[in-house]
C-alpha cells in the first residue's frame, strides 16, 4: 500500500525511521532479562522530538496530531525493534490531558522524564475492559482495590488504572510508590517482563474524559489497540526485510533460494498480510479522532495485526531454514516481539469476541 502523506508525515516518518534503525536486534537482544529494560535516554529523545505528545492537544503544550503520525512513528519503532514503550507512553500522555485541566504528570511524561504506563487488563482473556472488578471508593480522594494483569511497568513512575465506581467505568491516576501498590512480575519469552499491580485501598486521582469522549477508560482502551497494532505493523516490516534478504543471498544447487516457485509463494503471503494490515491500520488512522474511536474499528485492527503478525513471523523464520530456529539469529527476536505485543489488550481470539459483541454478531 502507497500512503498519500504529507511531506510533514514524511519527515516524521523518516525521522522515527531513524530511531528505529539506532536499536536494532542487537541492542534489543542486550535489554534480555533487565530492567528496565529499555533505554530512558532514550526515551527522554523521544519526548524532545515531540512524539510522547504526538497526540496532545496544542492547548496542553502538545503536538496536536493525529492516528496516522502516531502510527507512522510506531511502525518504524517496530521495525528496529525499539524497547523503549513509545506507544503506551504516548497514548498515556493522551490521556493525561483529558478534561478542563490537565494532569500534574503530563509536563513529564511528555518530556519523557517520567513514564505513566495503562493498568487495564484484570484477565488474560482482556474481556469487555468496562466490565471491572477494580474498585473505586470516594469522591474527593478516590481508593482503589483490585488486580491488573500484563502491565509493563518495568521504568513505570504511574499507572492508567480502571475501575468501576457508583458512575460507572473510570480512569484514574496511581503513582507507583503510592500505599497499597504491590507489583510481581514475571519475564516474558521475548526476555522483558510484564507485571501484575495489586491495589488496596491504594489514593488516586480520577482522570476526567475528553468532552467529545464517551469514557476515558473506553479513550484509552482504543487508542492502545491502534498503538499496539501499528507497532505490531512494523515488527512484521522489519522480519519481512530481513528474511526477504536472506532469500536473495543465501544459494542452494547453485541458485538464490529466493528463485524456487515455493519459496516465493510463502514471500508473497507474507508481502499480502504485512499490506493488508497497513491498509487497515491506516484506514482506521485517517477516519478517526483520537479521542473518539470506533471501538469496533479498534479490535478489528488489533485482531487482524495479532494474527497476521504471528503468521508473518512464523513464516520468516521457517524460511530461514534450521538456522532461523537458533537463538543467536536475529529472525526469533521479531516473532519474539510480535507474540509479547499480540497479547497486551487481549490476542486476536479475544478481539473476535468483543467485536462480535459490538456488532451484536452470534459466534
Amino acid at each position: 500500500m502507497d500512503l498519500n502523506l504529507t511531506s510533514e508525515q514524511s519527515l516524521l516518518r523518516e525521522a522515527a525511521a531513524k530511531f528505529g534503525a539506532a536499536a536494532g536486534p542487537k541492542v534489543a537482544r542486550g535489554w534480555r532479562g533487565r530492567e528496565p529494560g529499555f533505554a530512558p535516554a532514550r526515551l527522554r529523545q523521544a519526548g524532545e522530538l515531540g512524539w510522547l505528545g504526538i497526540l496532545v492537544p496544542d492547548a496542553a503544550d502538545g503536538s496536536g496530531l493525529g492516528l496516522t503520525e502516531l502510527a507512522l512513528v510506531l511502525e518504524q519503532a517496530g521495525r528496529g525493534l525499539a524497547c523503549e514503550p513509545l506507544g503506551l507512553a504516548a497514548v498515556a500522555a493522551a490521556a493525561l490531558a483529558q478534561g478542563h485541566a490537565p494532569h500534574p504528570m503530563l509536563q513529564r511524561a511528555m518530556r519523557g522524564e517520567a513514564l505513566v504506563v495503562p493498568a487495564l487488563q484484570e484477565s488474560t482473556h482482556a474481556d469487555d475492559p468496562l466490565a471491572l472488578r477494580t474498585r473505586a471508593t470516594g469522591d474527593r480522594a478516590p481508593r482503589l482495590t483490585g488486580t491488573k494483569v500484563s502491565v509493563c511497568a518495568g521504568g513505570a513512575d504511574g499507572f492508567l488504572v480502571s475501575a468501576g465506581s457508583a458512575d460507572g467505568a473510570e480512569l484514574y491516576y496511581v503513582s507507583r510508590d503510592a500505599l497499597g501498590v504491590h507489583l510481581k512480575t514475571a519475564s516474558t519469552v521475548e526476555g522483558r517482563s510484564l507485571a501484575t499491580l495489586k491495589l488496596k485501598d491504594t489514593p488516586a486521582d480520577l482522570v476526567p474524559p475528553r468532552q467529545s469522549s464517551r469514557s476515558a477508560v473506553e479513550a484509552l482502551t482504543d487508542l492502545c489497540l491502534i498503538a499496539v497494532s501499528a507497532e505490531l505493523l512494523g515488527v512484521m516490516a522489519g522480519a519481512q526485510e530481513l528474511t526477504f534478504e536472506y532469500l536473495r543471498i543465501r544459494k542452494q544447487f547453485g541458485k538464490p533460494i529466493g528463485s524456487f516457485q515455493a519459496l516465493q509463494h510463502k514471500a508473497v503471503d507474507i508481502y499480502i498480510k504485512i499490506e493488508t494490515t497497513r491498509s487497515l491500520l491506516y484506514q482506521v488512522a485517517a477516519a478517526n479522532d483520537p479521542y473518539r474511536i470506533d471501538p469496533a474499528q479498534a479490535v478489528a485492527v488489533k485482531a487482524k495485526a495479532s494474527e497476521d503478525a504471528l503468521s508473518v513471523t512464523q513464516a520468516c523464520i521457517q524460511l530461514h531454514g534450521a538456522i532461523g530456529f537458533t537463538d543467536e539469529h536475529d529472525i526469533g527476536l521479531y516473532l519474539k516481539r510480535a507474540l509479547l505485543l499480540s497479547s497486551l489488550f487481549g490476542n486476536a481470539a479475544a478481539q473476535r469476541r468483543r467485536y462480535a459483541d459490538i456488532a451484536e454478531l452470534t459466534m
